[in-house]
């Protein structure tokens, strides 16, 4: 798994970013909180279309972890302003998914990731 690391700028608990990543969420379409099959685990936000789970969001220690589970990748942010403006430009890839064919899906998936990880690959 690779992951790309930002540090919060601000030290409030991470129950409280919990609590903000559920606000936001909440009130963005096509998403859910889910239980995690571990027992004791906590929830995950899940967001997907036609029942498959495309990205998954948790929080860790101090910072916002998202999960894009196609390719096995996690990209985690600072604060609730960053995942949303990330997840701004990024839902709609998602959602247009299933209009397309599965080369050019995987095509665009990869420019984004690429933009994403901000190595223009």
């Amino acid at each position: 798994m690779v992951r790309w690391l930002k540090r919060r700028r601000d030290d409030q608990p991470i129950d409280a970013l919990w609590g903000q990543v559920s606000t936001l969420l909440a009130t963005r379409g096509r998403w859910k909180l889910e239980p995690q099959a571990t027992p004791g685990a906590p929830s995950v936000w899940c967001f997907g279309t036609g029942g498959e789970t495309e990205l998954s969001v948790s929080t860790d220690h101090d910072a916002i972890s998202v999960y894009v589970v196609d390719k096995d990748i996690e990209f985690t942010f600072p604060d609730c302003d960053a995942l949303s403006a990330w997840l701004d430009d990024s839902e709609r890839l998602f959602l247009n998914r299933a209009s397309m064919s599965s080369e050019t899906y995987n095509q665009l998936l990869h420019e984004k990731i690429a933009e994403w990880r901000g190595d223009g690959r």
